[in-house]
């Protein structure tokens, strides 16, 4: 009885065949992780809407900055969530249509993680950096604890902001959401950067940093003294007075439950139902 033989030709098309599975094998794999590290890198984008003639929002997926610029001048309101400070950089200049453009200056609506991430990048680069007082010690600190050393400018009630031609009324509105909440107002444009003072979903104060939100409903109602027709918050739409006249009448029903019910942090939080 013959022996069965495999032709060479065929176990070196076997081969192939082999070769080429374990090919498209190690390419799938290397397309999962390139798809997995684009993500990775997505989660950073930042885009960039405009808000008015020489103002826009550069925001991302958790928080956003105002940019305010013209031929003479760029200021930042918010330095943006840590991570984010070479796109934030490469839209400022892409905007400003200036690849070495530089920023002015860089004022802080709060002094949490969404706003103040990148300040110790700001401050090695020289950058100063508007910041109410009580919180310039800990920005400082961890600005130094990055080994960033730099200009905070602190003010106690408000701060006239200038930078080539442009100008910035940068004002404490007192404990609101925070203990430091300040909005940035243009005057110009009719326009004012509120930071977090404006939300859409439930208000949540800050109660460690000094929030309230029997503060934060006089926040606002001290914001609602300016002149302006668009409030750009860190998350949301841009919104105008009848939207924060409708959060102030939310806070204060939250805030009077919270006063009514023992089970409330003593006016910050409102009780659960």
């Amino acid at each position: 009885m013959a022996a069965l033989r495999q032709d060479p030709g065929r176990r070196f098309g076997q081969r192939l065949r082999g070769a080429a599975r374990s090919a498209l094998a190690a390419a799938l794999a290397a397309s999962a992780f390139g798809a997995v590290a684009a993500a990775a890198a997505g989660a950073q984008a930042l885009t960039a809407e405009p808000i008015k003639p020489g103002l826009y929002r550069i925001q991302g997926a958790d928080g956003a900055a105002l940019l305010r610029l013209d031929g003479t001048g760029i200021i930042l309101v918010d330095a943006h969530r840590a991570g984010t400070y070479r796109p934030l950089m490469a839209e400022v200049q892409r905007i400003a249509k200036a690849p070495g453009a530089k920023v002015g200056a860089v004022a802080l609506t709060a002094a949490g993680p969404q706003e103040a991430g990148n300040v110790p990048q700001f401050v090695e680069g020289g950058v100063p950096v508007i910041v109410q007082q009580q919180a310039a010690a800990k920005l400082a600190a961890d600005a130094k604890a990055q080994g960033a050393a730099g200009p905070l400018v602190t003010y106690g009630t408000d701060y006239l902001l200038r930078v080539g031609g442009l100008e910035a009324e940068v004002e404490h509105v007192g404990k609101g959401r925070t203990g430091v909440d300040s909005v940035v107002w243009f005057r110009d444009l009719r326009a004012v950067a509120v930071g977090g003072l404006y939300t859409a979903g439930t208000p949540e104060p800050d109660c460690a940093s000094g929030g309230s939100l029997a503060g934060w409903a006089a926040a606002i109602t001290h914001l609602l003294w300016f002149d302006f027709d668009v409030a750009v918050p860190t998350r949301g739409a841009p919104v105008g007075k009848p939207e924060l006249l409708a959060l102030k009448s939310k806070l204060e029903a939250m805030a009077a439950r919270a006063a009514a019910s023992p089970q409330a942090q003593a006016g910050c939080s409102a009780p659960p139902g």
